[in-house]
């Protein structure tokens, strides 16, 4: 039984379904592989396993009973643990929200258990969400199911290494600077990030809102593309709660051909260079465009190398002061190490009211110049990052790798924008790691990103880790 849990959601609701397998086999296999693996990944923090079996055994009837039944019906799913969730801790890894206990789900959770969904557990973050490797003082450190040596990246590395493990199909997160897809680089995942707009944030810790609201996403990992899609279309959409979301058709399902498609692409983005393994893996997925009628056009955009000053700029504006004062709030004593030397580079970045109008113009020309460019183009392929997964502690022990803080600036580029984002797993390292590809599109086109992203999951694809 425990093979089901490496199946997709979709096929496995179909199973369900068609009465080949039930829900409470399903939720108690994953348990089972939780059980497993979790002791050496520590990747699910929270679980309510009564209730689960208990919504299991309740979808089963309702199926015998003939009522009708959603697109997940009965099929376990993960989230992120700074996304709010009924009953069950949300402890965003700040020791202020350890007993933290959501009164309502947020509004992404609801929509896919009223798909049919059964919520399985939450996983682990780095505090505050704030940081690329998965470690906090509330729950510690999660591990990379591929080596337990290496991080799973972060912030959404707790969701990556159970989704890689098999302990979950698929797993609602968020991303704001690559938080779904570098632990989805790291763990040979699908990870993506829908435009700005897409997914509602009600229900999200901390709660939504200013400035730099637009940076990040709800967004969605899975072992394979098909779930990416499946859950799109549930969590996205209009909702009243959040009044950034819109009214855009969910065309997530409209596939376009790839040989009709014009593609620019790029390895260097003059920020810093990807290792070789990395443009290897990339330009093999070039490769394969080509060869399947895609024009492909090495064409790198002009105002790109300025992505990852803006970004770091942006982040510090404040001086950190908003992210101490939510803490300070919560009551959060003791702060993880990397927290401490985030919020330290935070306040050399203090602007006064005239510098923080400059830099959010210099944003809006920095968006302008890019919008123009990828109109000429269907997608933008080029690496997700500069490197695999780090040995744990590489991004606060001081043994920082070289290029460490400009190594993301692959994925801030398109949090800057608001595109449409997406990594598929295209290859492995010589030490057995995974290796992705990103995917990026204009403004509403997902339909795009996942068309291309479906291709080259042919190329590579999830690997189930040796654990």
């Amino acid at each position: 039984m425990n093979n089901i849990c490496f199946e997709s959601a979709k096929s496995i609701a179909e199973s369900i379904k068609n009465g080949q397998v039930t829900s409470q086999e399903v939720v108690e296999a994953h348990f089972e592989r939780i059980d497993e693996v979790n002791p050496s990944i520590n990747a699910i923090v929270q679980t309510d396993r009564d209730k689960a079996v208990e919504l299991s055994i309740h979808a089963d009837r309702q199926l015998r009973s003939g009522n009708s039944v959603g697109p997940l019906h009965g099929v376990p799913f993960t989230v992120k643990d700074n996304i709010g969730t009924e009953g069950m801790i949300c402890a965003c890894g700040t020791d202020g929200l350890r007993s933290n206990i959501p009164v309502e789900d947020a509004i992404v959770v609801s929509r896919l258990k009223m798909a049919g969904g059964i919520l399985i557990g939450k996983t682990n973050v780095p505090e505050l969400g704030m940081g690329y490797e998965t470690d906090n003082l509330v729950y510690g450190r999660t591990n990379n199911p591929y080596d337990l040596t290496r991080t799973s990246g972060g912030s959404s590395g707790g969701e990556a290494s159970i989704v890689a493990s098999g302990g979950s199909p698929v797993g609602i997160c968020t991303d704001g600077g690559g938080s779904a897809r570098w632990p989805a680089h790291c763990c040979g995942l699908a990870g993506f990030k829908p435009t700005t707009g897409r997914t509602p944030k009600s229900g999200h810790v901390p709660p939504p809102g200013g400035m730099l609201n637009s940076l990040w996403q709800i967004s969605v990992m899975a072992r394979y593309v098909e779930d990416i899609t499946l859950c799109l279309n549930l969590i996205c959409g209009h909702d009243d709660q959040d009044p950034t979301t819109e009214l855009m058709p969910l065309d997530f399902d409209q596939e376009v051909s790839v040989s009709q498609m014009r593609i620019a692409y790029f390895m260097n983005n003059d920020i810093v260079c990807p290792d070789n393994e990395v443009v290897d893996v990339v330009q093999v997925c070039v490769d394969e465009l080509a060869a399947a009628g895609a024009n492909m056009v090495h064409h790198k955009p002009p105002a790109i190398g300025k992505s990852h000053e803006i970004y770091y700029r942006l982040m510090s504006c404040d001086g950190g002061i908003g992210a101490r004062g939510l803490l300070e709030n919560w009551g959060t004593q003791k702060m993880h190490r990397y927290t401490t030397i985030s919020l330290d580079h935070q306040s050399a970045g203090l602007r006064d009211a005239k510098g923080v109008s400059e830099l959010v113009n210099e944003w809006d020309l920095f968006i302008n110049e890019m919008n123009k460019f990828v109109h000429e183009y269907d997608a933008i392929i080029c690496p997700v990052s500069t490197q695999t997964a780090m040995r744990h502690g590489g991004s606060y022990t001081g043994q920082q790798y070289p290029g460490f803080a400009e190594m993301f600036s692959y994925m801030m580029t398109f949090n800057l924008l608001g595109w449409p984002c997406g990594t598929v797993r295209a290859g492995s390292s010589n030490e057995g790691l995974p290796i992705g590809v990103q995917v990026a599109a204009g403004p509403w086109q997902e339909k795009s990103v996942i068309s291309v992203l479906k291709m080259l999951e042919a190329v590579g694809g999830w690997v189930k880790p040796d654990l």
